[in-house]
Formats: structure tokens, sequence, C-alpha cells
């Protein structure tokens, strides 16, 4: 369950570019999340998935007690050096190492589209409370930007090895939004923002090297599409402006127990 190997053996070899290259998420966002799901004093979140702690760092300051869960070994490691102090725990979204009801809200940044959708969900209905709440968010590229369109003919080719593709969450939350679980979690609300990363040449070719598809990549192929795009880039003006669109999806836990409703997906 959970993570395609393959990308997790990616993701894992490429942590510390994930952690120096990869973009943080709006202050906007932040603050609308603290209100939403109510992230502050005296509340238990869970930062799912939580990987080197992009999100993470910007939860802590609300005050909130966060329990990060994270399956690859080196991905916390670079949380733990990112976030001294944070309580980070081994585990999976469908195998969550948290008792029933022991969050107040859960987020889970970057990370859902690699998820099992049916057994995450279960899971986090489980460990969140009465009326908890669950945000779903993505820094996606803003394909408007001329960095993302020069690069991305290079990238395009690759893009889909992976089971779950860069574009795959939109599918996943496609899932999300039916019947069923509209009556457990209610209606996603859905809201974007702008956003933008300063990075030198360097820094953006690690930025597309921190991609799932292009660590999952044997060595010598990893290396002639880096240079492709090193190659693509380099004559323009530094530092690059790279632009993202931060897509935030919020909902809220419904209901007292998990579904068992004849043909619900929940069953089980």
């Amino acid at each position: 369950m959970g993570i395609d190997p393959t990308a997790a053996a990616g993701f894992s070899a490429a942590a510390d570019v994930y952690e120096r290259a990869r973009p943080g998420y709006p202050e906007a966002v932040v603050t609308w999340l603290a209100a939403r799901l109510g992230i502050g004093p005296g509340r238990d979140v869970l930062d799912l998935a939580a990987g080197t702690g992009k999100l993470t760092r910007q939860l802590v300051p609300l005050g909130a007690r966060i329990v990060c869960v994270e399956p690859l070994d080196a991905m916390r490691a670079e949380l733990e050096r990112a976030v001294p102090g944070v309580e980070a725990l081994a585990g999976t979204a469908e195998a969550i190492p948290l008792s029933d009801g022991s969050v107040d809200a859960v987020t889970c940044a970057q990370a859902f589209h690699w998820f099992q959708p049916d057994d995450a969900l279960r899971e986090i209905h489980r460990v969140l409370r009465p009326g908890g709440r669950i945000a779903l968010l993505w820094n996606e590229r803003d394909y408007s930007d001329q960095f993302h369109a020069r690069v991305d003919p290079l990238l395009h080719p690759h893009r889909r090895e992976l089971p779950a593709g860069e574009e795959h969450w939109r599918e996943v939350l496609g899932t999300i939004d039916d019947r069923t679980w509209r009556e457990v979690l209610g209606t996603f609300e859905h809201r974007t923002w702008r956003h933008a990363q300063s990075l030198t040449l360097d820094e953006y070719v690690d930025r597309v090297a921190s991609t799932a598809f292009v660590a999952a990549m044997a060595t010598d192929q990893r290396h002639e599409l880096l240079n492709a795009v090193r190659e693509t880039v380099a004559g323009l003006e530094q530092p690059f402006e790279v632009r993202y669109l931060t897509e935030v999806y919020v909902s809220k836990r419904l209901r007292g127990a998990n579904p068992s409703n004849e043909g619900s997906s929940f069953n089980g």
C-alpha cells in the first residue's frame, strides 16, 4: 500500500534535493488553513506524509501539537533536521500509527495522490475527532510560467511512467467527490493561491530533479534529462521567479463511525 516502490526509491535517494529545492506554501494559505481547521493552541494536528516538513515548519508556529507521519526514512530524517523537536513517526496513510479519534485536523501536502484513496480516507476518518477537518494541498506548476513552458516538453514524455503521475491528484479528487465521500466528509471547499519561488539555475535544476518520476530514473537517463533542462534555461536572467498555483481542498468529518453501507467503497 502507499507510494509506488519506484517513486519511493527515487524520493529516498533525493530527499536532500527535495528539501533544498521544493517550495513551501504561501503564508496566506497557512493563515486560511488555521482558520478553517482550527489550528492553534490546545489542538492536535496530523501532518500526513509530511515529507521533509515543508508544510510542517509553517504549522508549528500556530501553537498546535503537530504529529508527523512519513513512510520514508530519508525524508523523515530531513524533516527532523529541518524542524527540530517535531514528533515524527514512521507510518503510511493506509496504516496511520495513531489511536482512534486522536486528532482535530489532518493536513496532507503534495502527497495524497500517492495513497490508496479508500484505505487512506478510512484511516483519516478513524483518527479524526468528531467535527475534525482534512486539508489536501498541492503546489501545481503554473504552465503560463516561462520556465515551466520551456522545460515541460522535456519532462512530458517521462511524466506518466509512474502510476501516480504529477496530475494524478485531479483524478483522485474526482473519486473523493462522489456521493459516498460527500456523505462522510461533506463537500470539499476549494481555493487557489498564486505562489512564486526565486531560484538560481542550480536550484531550478534541483527542483526538477526532486520530481518523483525524475528522481526514479536510471542515473544516466536522469543526468541526460537534467543537462537538457540546464541548457534550455541557462541563458535566462537569474534568479528565476518560478510560479505555481497552490491548490487547497478542505472538508469536514461528518459522521461518528466509519460508513458501512452496502456497496460503499468504505466496506470491510
